[in-house]
């Protein structure tokens, strides 16, 4: 069997595991050795296969790598940016800081934030930040 078709054979398998991964690193793997079998099939010899491999699977997984620490960093959490603001309705008061509202068509526990004065009158507070599924109201 020729090396190219080793390369490119080892390519496809990583591709069929990246589906179960879902991590993009696989890919990213397999972009290398797809290229060092095009290099093999253009007869470059097997220390320049190999460079050629190192050097694409590192560049690639590094970029990967950092392109995902900054997805992380500036979206934080993403379910937080519709939430926060939204206008939610007491249904009932289970305690001075802590109440059932209605929020999206359902019932939500919700807390008071820090210094948020008590006001069982109001009935319409909003949303400050979420932890877990509890609201925070102010």
């Amino acid at each position: 069997m020729e090396t190219y078709w080793i390369w490119w054979l080892t390519a496809v398998v990583l591709v069929i595991a990246e589906m179960f991964s879902g991590t993009f690193y696989l890919i990213a793997v397999a972009f290398g050795l797809a290229t060092a079998g095009l290099a093999a099939y253009l007869g470059v010899a097997w220390f320049g296969q190999a460079a050629i491999a190192a050097v694409l699977c590192t560049t690639s997984l590094g970029v990967i790598y950092f392109w995902k620490q900054k997805q992380v960093k500036t979206h934080g959490q993403t379910n937080l940016a519709y939430d926060i603001g939204q206008a939610v309705h007491v249904v009932n008061w289970l305690d001075d800081r802590h109440a059932r509202v209605s929020y999206r068509g359902a019932e939500w526990d919700a807390e008071l934030a820090g210094k948020a004065p008590a006001d069982k009158a109001q009935q319409v507070w909003h949303i400050k930040d979420m932890v877990g599924s509890r609201l925070i109201i102010e």
